[in-house]
């Protein structure tokens, strides 16, 4: 059954998709070597990379969660003194879990725009799929971080992000018209 008490599962969803596409992006690597490359020693750097993102965005799940949870318990002290600076402190604090995934996720999509360049015959798709997947986790994050960002429009992480996102757009339109 679904949870009683509030709990983040966009966070956790969002540093799945953005492993799976870097597995994704692995996978390609793996069969593009096989293909007699022009430059596998590209192909490997790409792989190795992939490989250490999945790893983080993994490892970012948890520390994304456990922020998140911060902001709740500062909500549920709505009536004490000092709530509004708590949780305007909470909220920028849990923004740099949730950048970090949006920064790696960009990462991973250029990776994988890079890859479809690349890549020859069926597994071109995979590396379609892994720059969607990619982009698709850092628009689903962007907005999230300008929201907690919302008191401090002078943050620079809010024109990191919206660089970020840009970016990830121009490497999925990329992938796509490969």
């Amino acid at each position: 059954g679904a949870a009683v008490e509030p709990t983040q599962g966009d966070g956790p969803s969002r540093a799945c998709t953005c492993a799976l596409a870097a597995a994704l992006v692995e996978m390609v690597r793996a069969v593009s070597l096989r293909q007699q490359p022009v430059d596998p020693r590209a192909i490997e750097e790409r792989r190795a990379r992939a490989k250490a993102l999945r790893h983080v965005v993994l490892a970012l799940a948890d520390t994304d969660a456990a922020a998140y949870q911060t902001v709740l318990a500062v909500q549920r002290q709505r009536g004490e003194a000092g709530h509004a600076l708590r949780l305007r402190e909470a909220l920028h604090a849990a923004t740099d879990p949730l950048l970090a995934l949006v920064e790696a996720a960009g990462e991973v999509t250029r990776l994988a725009a890079d890859a479809t360049g690349q890549a020859r015959g069926g597994v071109r798709g995979e590396a379609k799929t892994a720059a969607v997947l990619g982009a698709a986790v850092v628009e689903a994050g962007a907005p999230l971080i300008e929201l907690n960002l919302a008191g401090a429009p002078q943050d620079p992480r809010v024109l990191l992000v919206r660089d970020i996102a840009d970016a990830a757009r121009s490497d999925r339109v990329r992938a796509l018209n490969v």
